[in-house]
């Protein structure tokens, strides 16, 4: 057995509303190399998305570089970890890849499109794994160099899904996420037939930084659509040889169903049809990966597998063993989102979430004064406050001001509190709203005069200089 640790989208540098999150990463990473060798782990993969930025900042390369070289050194089962990382849509490839050729033997920063077809081959006791390392593929900048490969390995595309044809009629990659991953696999899969042709039990993992269709999203990634369409089909991998798909760039931990499809209807017709996962990010990075109820490090995950690359598997099948998922250990809060009116958010609620990173909703039937003040006594970490006002049924529907009726700005801001709170303005609230209409003028008319006399001061310059 050859075991296998999946995870991606670190996102070194990363901030959540003004908050630096450098030292859960550092403990997540640091709890990650205790992981690795405590559950003796052959095989790192870390499917994009390393940092935040293209450009991180000193602090995050700095943490990278601390965890990079512990991680380059540690030994497994008497052999050096093997590491694979590839870049995703955070990353800039040209900055990940930096130094790649002068690097250990067993790290591989795999940031050329150019080399998707040429696996990491891993032998460990007479057993080997392949696995392939898709950099995040941006169709705009993929499409000609995948086209390039193609024609030079005479590597057709299958016909399935989406088709371009050129004015020969010969088969395009498409623009499209879709069209740039068939392209990738054709090439993938072409090699991997000719590699099992000689050696037919050899395992294989694909890492791809791709969004999926059948995952769920959050609020935390980056849109990656093109045309319109940012998925590519689940389908497209059936049949296409693999054992198991590392996936990265979707930060909830899932699983993607992969069906096996009849050979004369699948694109690759390989006998076999890999499992595929989202490992997650390292850390949640927006309210919508919090959990229910709220759990310390947001149920953050990592995936370890047992690769059987002794035998080879039944059609259909795939060479994985054991596959596990294993909770990070990030000291990263509990995000918490809730909702209710003021008297709620203020009492229950903050009693039971006062301690967490919390997103609040209050309800409200007007603005009470000092509210974020008495929410921020209340809670210690409230990173979003959300006031939400609750028309009441009698409040009108015309406009908030009807300005030809209008005497002055009182009439106006009375308007406004009739129209937003569904009442008249109170006497106290009407001397508030007057003493701020008489500061404006009074600023206004400063300015005013200050505009004045500077007119004067040109004019007389002016004639001064014309000797009048």
């Amino acid at each position: 057995m050859i075991r296998v640790l999946h995870t991606s989208d670190w996102h070194i540098g990363r901030r959540f509303k003004g908050v630096d999150l450098l030292e859960y990463q550092r403990k997540a990473l640091q709890w990650l190399a205790n992981l690795i060798d405590s559950e003796h782990v052959d095989v790192l993969c870390v499917a994009g998305d390393v940092y935040d930025s293209p450009r991180p900042s000193t602090e995050a390369v700095r943490l990278f570089n601390d965890i990079f070289a512990m991680l380059g050194r540690m030994e497994v089962n008497g052999h050096p970890l093997e590491i694979i990382f590839t870049p995703g849509n955070h990353d800039s490839a040209d900055r990940l890849g930096t130094g790649a050729a002068l690097m250990r033997p067993n790290v591989h920063m795999r940031c050329d499109i150019e080399t998707i077809d040429e696996p990491v081959l891993i032998g460990i006791g007479g057993e080997q794994l392949a696995v392939y390392a898709l950099p995040y593929l941006d169709p705009d900048l993929a499409r000609p160099v995948l086209q390039s490969m193609l024609d030079e390995r005479g590597g057709a595309l299958g016909a399935y899904g989406e088709q371009e044809r050129d004015e020969n009629g010969h088969a395009r990659i498409a623009r499209s996420h879709e069209g740039v991953m068939k392209a990738a696999m054709q090439l993938i899969v072409n090699d991997l037939a000719e590699r099992r042709r000689r050696r037919p039990a050899l395992a294989a993992i694909l890492m791809a930084h791709a969004f999926v269709s059948g995952a769920q999203s959050c609020d935390s990634e980056r849109n990656i659509s093109v045309g319109g369409v940012d998925s590519v089909p689940a389908a497209l991998f059936s049949n296409s040889g693999l054992d198991y798909l590392a996936l990265g760039h979707l930060h909830r931990p899932q699983s993607v169903t992969i069906a096996q499809s009849d050979s004369d209807e699948s694109i690759f017709h390989q006998s076999r049809t890999p499992q595929a996962r989202y490992s997650g990010s390292l850390l949640a990075y927006s309210f919508s990966e919090s959990r229910t109820p709220p759990v310390e490090g947001n149920g953050k995950s990592v995936v370890l597998l047992d690769v059987d690359a002794a035998s080879v598997p039944k059609t259909g099948g795939n060479a994985l063993g054991d596959v596990r998922v294993v909770d990070v250990a990030s000291g990263e809060p509990a995000f918490a989102q809730i909702e209710g009116d003021l008297d709620k958010v203020l009492g229950p609620l903050a009693d039971a979430y006062g301690d967490d990173w919390v997103s609040i909703t209050v309800h409200l039937q007007e603005y009470p004064h000092g509210l974020y003040q008495k929410i921020d006594a209340r809670y210690a970490h409230a990173l979003e406050k959300n006031p939400v006002y609750d028309r009441r049924s009698s409040v009108p529907a015309h406009a908030m001001a009807d300005m030809r009726s209008a005497v002055d700005e009182m009439d106006v801001l009375a308007g406004f509190v009739r129209y937003s709170l569904g009442r008249e303005v109170r006497d106290d609230e009407r001397e508030v709203l007057r003493t701020a209409v008489e500061a404006v003028r009074s600023n206004g008319a400063e300015h005013a005069g200050s505009a004045g006399k500077s007119k004067d001061a040109n004019v007389k310059h002016a004639d001064k200089e014309n000797g009048r």
